[in-house]
């Protein structure tokens, strides 16, 4: 796996200035480095996990209510049981959920694999003064199926894709008004 810091920062816990100016810089957290040794830990472990992974490259981690979000990169070429398991294996190492999810641009994609089970649609409305606003609507019936909490998973997908987020729970009634 291609990770942005050194391993041996990783593991010692001691930064090189390249790895701690990632880290000054805000563009990654402490937690993140947390998930990358976990990752790492699991690989050294398991050869046959590792040799999956070595196409996958990691992008970030979100922590959002209680669950750590780990975007990677390439993920999706790995069996789904094999990123299920990793999941498994994480949680249980960082004591916190986890759901790994393919980080990609197309807002899409995140949004269904954010929201699964729910099927939420996407709608996009741009602004007089250049700039868009991305609205996700999930219906009521498919709210109670939601691992998050809508105002939680706007906060994820501003902060996955740099943009204006929102996320509405809306009724039938609503729909066809909407």
């Amino acid at each position: 796996m291609r990770i942005p810091f050194c391993e041996f920062c990783v593991k010692t816990r001691l930064f090189c200035s390249k790895c701690q100016s990632l880290l000054n810089s805000g563009q990654y957290e402490m937690y993140d480095v947390d998930v990358i040794d976990a990752i790492l830990k699991l690989t050294d472990e398991d050869q046959k996990l590792k040799s999956m992974l070595s196409d996958v490259e990691y992008y970030k981690s979100y922590d959002v209510g209680n669950t750590y979000f780990i975007a990677l990169k390439g993920i999706r070429r790995v069996p789904i049981n094999i990123v299920r398991s990793l999941e498994d294996k994480l949680t249980e190492i960082l004591n916190r959920r986890v759901k790994i999810i393919e980080y990609t641009a197309n807002i899409n994609e995140l949004v269904t694999q954010i929201a699964y089970p729910a099927k939420p649609t996407v709608a996009t409305t741009w602004l007089p003064d250049g700039t868009n606003e991305t609205e996700v609507r999930i219906m009521k019936r498919d709210a109670r199926r939601l691992k998050l909490k809508p105002t939680d998973m706007a906060k994820l997908l501003s902060a996955i894709t740099n943009r204006s987020v929102k996320v509405k729970v809306i009724s039938r009634d609503q729909l066809n008004t909407a």
